[in-house]
């Protein structure tokens, strides 16, 4: 069973890789941890928001 986050008065199922509050936008991800704000993703990797919100493709998934 995927956990429940309380976030803004609702419950969001931390279901997905990346779980988002639609009150406040934070994100949670599948443990339900909540993550750092999406503008600060991919500064230590370089990655842009787009990289990280991309479909993994077969060679991603090679890599691994």
């Amino acid at each position: 069973m995927a956990p429940i986050v309380n976030c803004c008065g609702i419950e969001i199922e931390c279901s997905e890789f990346t779980n988002t509050c639609s009150v406040c936008g934070a994100d949670y991800n599948w443990n339900g941890t909540r993550l750092a704000p999406r503008e600060q993703w991919g500064e230590e990797t370089g990655e842009s928001i787009a990289d990280i919100m991309r479909p993994m493709s077969d060679e991603d998934w090679d890599r691994i």
